[in-house]
């Protein structure tokens, strides 16, 4: 009988009922070239576009060795002391990364826990009572219980940066700095994932990385599993954007997508403006501020198809896996070209095609730039540019008129006129 294609990059046959399930027949090409290198124990950096797979490149060959070390040694009887730790930006990633551990460990038994900010104290708190191979979690959130001695990192063997790029940057900078404080480089390989690779994120990868050699792996458009995304620009004043939402939602938008807001009052304008114009759409709203079960129910409330849209700042711009997602409608323009690159990277995943739309105002031509340099650099992913016709501070009235009549856009990237 011939071996599985996953066995023959060392992956033990145990797994072939996971691959069943999820009915996938063979690695792609991310995961033929990440695979190998974490079972040999190489410390890797993997840059490659959403939609490839990356989680999958991680969590097979982690679960892998995890029941080596098992099989030699034993179930591991030790108080929160996990072999391996994968840290991701948002809860809504965390979820979703223990989830493909959860369905893998329903083959090969692996006890999985997770860390996100909100969780009540006595959850939290009763991990250090627990025996678990791997942690999922938000970097603040673990950081902390690290302090408070509930999370110990001297028997881990494997750490993981899912998002790298987001978790190395501004934000996330301080509390990564405080958990790398505790790894033990000789004893842990660690691993980065990531769809884009900004000058300072490898900067801050050359200081604090220099005990580990670092493998770097690029994926090019020769690689892509990612299917074409068309992008269309919609120029419009800031008074017309909220009608142009409505006109989209009624008149083009097919399939189930995401409208992009920067910032969370945004979002909340235009909840507020579709309860009242669209009543009946089924749809709900995710930002930074919700209290952590109504983020999660709304996640969750998208992932399993319950709603049609979902109307979210960037919070939902990191990772998050909708494997029908047709379309992502950016409200406004993010102010880093690399959140650009995430947002459309939630639509033509796993080889489907998918579409962008952008609210363009005379207050955009700057950010247009920068995204048209962030996607040369990108050159994997599969985007148009957006257009850098000058954008004029009052627009043609009677050009206005032809838009509001005909609902077309003003300036097309792609062939499509449907808007």
């Amino acid at each position: 009988m011939s071996k599985h294609p996953f066995e023959k990059l060392g992956i033990d046959e145990d797994f072939n009922p996971y691959y069943k399930e999820h009915e996938i027949k063979e690695p792609n090409e991310v995961q033929k070239k990440i695979i190998p290198k974490i079972m040999e124990e190489k410390s890797v950096l993997c840059v490659a576009q959403t939609g490839t797979g990356k989680t999958l490149s991680y969590a097979l060959p982690i679960s892998e060795l995890i029941k080596l070390i098992e099989d030699e040694e034993g179930l591991s009887r030790k108080k929160s002391k996990p072999y391996a730790v994968i840290v991701a930006p948002t809860k809504e990633l965390v979820v979703q990364i223990e989830q493909v551990f959860k369905d893998i460990s329903h083959h090969v038994k692996l006890r999985i826990r997770s860390l996100i900010g909100g969780q009540r104290n006595r959850m939290t708190k009763s991990l250090k009572d627990q025996s678990y191979e791997i942690l999922v979690a938000t970097p603040n959130k673990l950081l902390k219980l690290i302090k408070n001695k509930e999370v110990h990192f001297s028997d881990l063997k494997y750490l993981i940066f899912d998002e790298a790029d987001t978790l190395f940057d501004m934000g996330f900078k301080k509390d990564v700095e405080g958990l790398l404080h505790n790894v033990k480089y000789d004893n842990t390989a660690i691993h980065l994932f990531s769809a884009t690779l900004p000058q300072s994120v490898e900067d801050f990868l050359i200081t604090h990385f220099k005990k580990k050699e670092l493998q770097k792996i690029t994926f090019d458009e020769s690689h892509k599993v990612q299917g074409k995304i068309d992008t269309f620009n919609i120029y419009v004043s800031p008074k017309e954007k909220l009608g142009m939402v409505k006109a989209f939602i009624e008149r083009t938008a097919s399939g189930r997508g995401i409208i992009f807001a920067n910032q969370k009052n945004h979002v909340e304008e235009i909840d507020a403006f579709i309860k009242k114009e669209i009543p009946t759409l089924k749809y709900k709203i995710l930002h930074g501020d919700l209290a952590q079960k109504d983020r999660l129910a709304a996640h969750k409330s998208f992932v399993d198809k319950k709603i049609q849209i979902l109307i979210a700042t960037d919070v939902a711009a990191r990772g998050i896996d909708i494997k029908d997602l047709k379309w992502v409608f950016n409200y406004s323009l993010p102010r880093s070209a690399e959140f650009y690159l995430h947002r459309s990277g939630r639509v033509a995943r796993a080889g489907k095609k998918g579409s962008v739309y952008n609210l363009v105002t005379h207050f955009d031509s700057k950010m247009i730039g920068f995204i048209n340099e962030a996607i040369k650099g990108q050159s994997n992913l599969d985007l148009e540019f957006i257009s850098q016709d000058i954008i004029k501070n009052k627009v043609d009235k009677r050009k206005k008129k032809v838009a509001k009549k005909t609902k077309t856009k003003r300036v097309k990237i792609t062939k499509r006129t449907r808007m």
